[in-house]
C-alpha cells in the first residue's frame, strides 16, 4: 500500500466513531411519540394561549432533533429579542469631497467660452401691465421697457 492509501484508510477509520455517535434512533420510543402527539394537539387547540403554543413548538422542535443537536438553535428558529432601535454612535456630517479641478487644457485643444449672458425668458402673465421676464442666472423678475427688461431691485437693464 502506498502512503496515500494508508492515510485515506486511517482517516476513514477515524471518522466511523463520529458517524456512529450521531446515528439517529428512529422511530422514537412510544413515550416520545405520545408526547409529540400531545404537543401537536396543544399547538392546534383553539383554547391554548400564545405562550403555550410557543412552548409546545419549542419542545416539539427539540424532540424532533437528533440527540447531538438537542438544545442547539437552528437557523429557522426565532432569534433572541433585541432592542427596537439599533444603538449606534453619534451622527456625523459626511465629508463633502472637494470638487475635482479640471486639468489644464493644452493650447492645441479647442475651448468653448460664453461671451454673452443668456437672454431672459419671457413669461406672459394675463392681466398684467406689460410683460414679465425671468433672469435665468439670478431668478429675479424683470419688467419690460421699450429698451429691454429692467431689474426693479438693481435698476440694471437687459437689452433685447
Amino acid at each position: 500500500m502506498t502512503m496515500r492509501a494508508r492515510l485515506l484508510a486511517l482517516l476513514a477509520l477515524a471518522a466511523l466513531p463520529v458517524a456512529a455517535a450521531d446515528a439517529p434512533s428512529w422511530p422514537p420510543s412510544e413515550a416520545v411519540q405520545q408526547r409529540m402527539h400531545e404537543l401537536q394537539q396543544v399547538i392546534i387547540a383553539r383554547d391554548s394561549t400564545l405562550a403555550q403554543r410557543d412552548a409546545a413548538r419549542e419542545e416539539l422542535a427539540n424532540l424532533l432533533k437528533s440527540p447531538a443537536g438537542r438544545d442547539k438553535a437552528t437557523p429557522d428558529e426565532k432569534p433572541p429579542p433585541r432592542a427596537a432601535i439599533e444603538p449606534h454612535g453619534p451622527i456625523l456630517m459626511p465629508a463633502i469631497p472637494a470638487a475635482p479641478r479640471p486639468a489644464p487644457a493644452p493650447s492645441d485643444v479647442a475651448r468653448l467660452e460664453v461671451t454673452q449672458p443668456p437672454r431672459p425668458i419671457l413669461i406672459p402673465i394675463p392681466g398684467a401691465a406689460g410683460r414679465v421676464a425671468i433672469d435665468p442666472m439670478t431668478g429675479t423678475l424683470l419688467r419690460e421697457t421699450p429698451a429691454g427688461y429692467v431689474d426693479p431691485r438693481t435698476g440694471q437693464v437687459h437689452p433685447r
